[in-house]
């Protein structure tokens, strides 16, 4: 395998763009993978909202949940949760202070308001969720706001932590996409050297320092262009495609 790569690709605005996997992106993986090469998703999205235009192409597998739920060929491979009664203290916590919570589960996406996005159950209280969902695997919460800098720092020290620009979203402690590489690496007993990581945006600079090469769409962040081996053109032009096959191609 020293001449063959394992390429991660994250979803938002590097494979998916406006809701869109652009033909060239396509293209681009069904080639690697006939040339023996191997793809995985590795994104900040559960398994419950991956959208259907990113499950209907065939990949080797999936990093979800920021490194808590990792699938190759379709078999679980690691999965870790946030523990039920803290999902419920969560869901307390945000209902009480009146803001929008999202739990992303293995199969179920939960929040504590009405949503329509990917057939979200709405519940109101920690009790109705332990009661409703004992069993539900909460990978990762999102919150669409911004929480207070006390809120940071306590949730900083309990999870895997992001702020964005217009978001805040986190997971188990210990886990992110970069350690989703290096298990992916290992199971698959290939050496890291030969990973690639491709991305755009915050919660990806983990896993682009961890791999092999690293590669940032041309409209991502300055931050994460600055340190990356590869800036390709935009998401929408197929950014994915050209790292792609700049990389096997030499």
């Amino acid at each position: 395998m020293d001449n063959k790569f394992v390429f991660f690709i994250d979803i938002d605005n590097t494979l998916l763009n406006d809701g869109v996997v652009c033909e060239k992106n396509t293209e681009a993986i069904v080639y690697a993978r006939k040339n023996g090469h191997k793809i995985f998703i590795n994104t900040a999205r559960s398994m419950a909202i991956i959208p259907p235009e990113i499950k209907s192409l065939e990949v080797d597998g999936y990093v979800a949940s920021l490194g808590c739920n990792i699938l190759i060929d379709n078999r679980s491979i690691y999965n870790v949760t946030i523990p039920v009664n803290e999902v419920a203290d969560l869901v307390d916590y945000f209902t009480k202070t009146e803001r929008k919570l999202n739990l992303e589960g293995d199969s179920l996406f939960i929040t504590n308001y009405d949503c329509k996005y990917f057939s979200a159950i709405n519940i109101k209280s920690g009790e109705e969720l332990k009661k409703q969902y004992p069993t539900f695997k909460v990978g990762k919460v999102f919150i669409p706001c911004h929480l207070s800098d006390e809120e940071d720092t306590l949730f900083t020290e309990k999870y895997s932590y992001y702020r964005h620009p217009t978001y805040t979203e986190f997971g188990v402690k210990g886990n992110n996409k970069a350690t989703g590489i290096k298990r992916v690496m290992n199971y698959l007993n290939i050496p890291e050297k030969n990973s690639v990581a491709i991305g755009d945006s915050v919660n990806d600079l983990e896993m682009l320092k961890a791999a092999g090469i690293s590669v940032a769409m041309g409209d991502g962040a300055e931050k994460i262009k600055e340190m990356c081996d590869i800036v390709t053109c935009s998401a929408a032009e197929g950014g994915v495609a050209e790292g792609i096959l700049r990389i096997i191609n030499g």
